[in-house]
């Protein structure tokens, strides 16, 4: 989908390839903060609900690592009330809006261990996630003393840049291309490569830097808030 409000000379379209709700939220705020901005929404990933094996009893706790986690959750059962610890304050505020009582964390899914061990966790933790994970938080809470279950409630698959926009990047166009996840940048490596596309890669963490081949600005802090700073300073 592309976005052409008369767009401002000199400042560099953005293309935004995370899941669809993620991207409409995120191009609603670099309208407020910039105004007159070419946005590309492509995403490369999409979110299908996926029957959960298992399902939180009413003094389990739940951890969830994505907003996507909260919303597809909620369509299989109400929070009422429960404990559930979060990545980060997006991801909070969802959880609470769905009936949680949510614990914040620093906003990489890596740091929810030690945030959970620093209060007294219920008898059984449930991390609700999406098919493809890089850090196996279950496993790791087990292993420290704290029984937890990994449970995919969503499933991911890749979707791929359209042609029109594949031709854009091929004819050497410049794009500013924030990326929000580790799969998301290892995705749209893959499918420019070979088109010699000139991109301003605007990563979330250090994480999602990695798995960019090329060169790659890293936020502040890994939020929506310094992501939107930095796109801002790439835009022009």
């Amino acid at each position: 989908m592309l976005s052409r409000p008369g767009c401002v000379v000199n400042r560099l379209p953005v293309l935004l390839t995370r899941p669809a709700r993620g991207s409409a939220e995120f191009a609603e705020a670099l309208r407020g903060a910039l105004g007159e901005v070419e946005i590309i929404v492509n995403p490369l990933i999409e979110i299908v609900p996926v029957a959960p094996k298992e399902l939180p009893g009413p003094d389990d706790a739940l951890i969830f690592t994505s907003v996507s986690a909260v919303e597809v959750f909620a369509t299989f059962q109400a929070g009422g009330g429960r404990r559930a610890w979060c990545v980060g304050d997006r991801t909070a505020a969802a959880a609470a809006s769905a009936g949680f009582e949510p614990r914040v964390g620093n906003g990489v899914a890596a740091g929810l261990p030690e945030r959970i061990a620093r209060e007294q966790p219920v008898p059984l933790l449930l991390h609700m996630h999406g098919a493809h994970v890089r850090v196996d938080l279950a496993e790791r809470l087990t292993s420290m003393g704290y029984p937890c279950h990994s449970v995919v409630i969503y499933d991911q698959p890749a979707r791929a840049l359209t042609p029109p926009l594949k031709a854009r990047l091929a004819g050497g166009e410049a794009m500013v291309a924030p990326l929000f996840s580790p799969r998301s940048a290892g995705l749209l490596a893959a499918e420019v490569k070979n088109l010699g596309a000139n991109l301003r890669v605007v990563a979330l963490s250090s994480a999602v830097a990695q798995e960019w081949p090329g060169d790659a600005v890293v936020a502040e802090r890994p939020d929506a808030a310094a992501m939107l700073d930095a796109v801002r300073r790439e835009v022009g």
